[in-house]
């Protein structure tokens, strides 16, 4: 395998990695609140949300979602990467009406098409153009 082909892969793959790690992440921070119920921001709060396994799944997450996107940013460039991040709430919203039985209406699921086509209007990352070459100089212009 290319080393090109090989970056392409390790990019595909990290993209997969943000965006399961990312939906991942946010279900299981529902999961710890409603586990833990109301916070409060009461010693007893805390303890209840840092012993509730879902937090620490959320914290995982987050952690292998920066592995993630260090692998990306390093290939791709931050315009064109961070809005493809724009992904995660159409997953979330998805997986909110299964897991959770949450309501996903008409207008939910035509933002979430609109969030996917500007997504790839956007497009993928192409070689910098050629910087145009300066203009001569006219003497005497200073």
């Amino acid at each position: 395998m290319s080393a090109r082909a090989h970056s392409r892969t390790a990019v595909l793959a990290s993209w997969i990695v943000v965006l399961a790690l990312g939906a991942l992440c946010q279900i299981a921070l529902k999961y710890a609140g409603l586990e833990t119920g109301p916070f409060d921001f009461s010693a007893r709060a805390f303890a209840a949300a840092a012993s509730s396994v879902w937090l620490w799944v959320a914290v995982v997450c987050y952690v292998g979602e920066f592995v993630a996107w260090m692998v990306i940013l390093r290939d791709a460039s931050l315009s064109s990467a961070f809005p493809t991040g724009a992904i995660v709430p159409v997953v979330l919203l998805l997986a909110s009406r299964f897991l959770f039985d949450e309501p996903v209406g008409w207008l939910k699921l035509i933002g979430s098409a609109m969030i996917v086509g500007g997504v790839l209007l956007l497009g993928p990352d192409h070689p910098a153009a050629t910087p145009a070459p300066e203009s001569p100089s006219i003497a005497g212009d200073h």
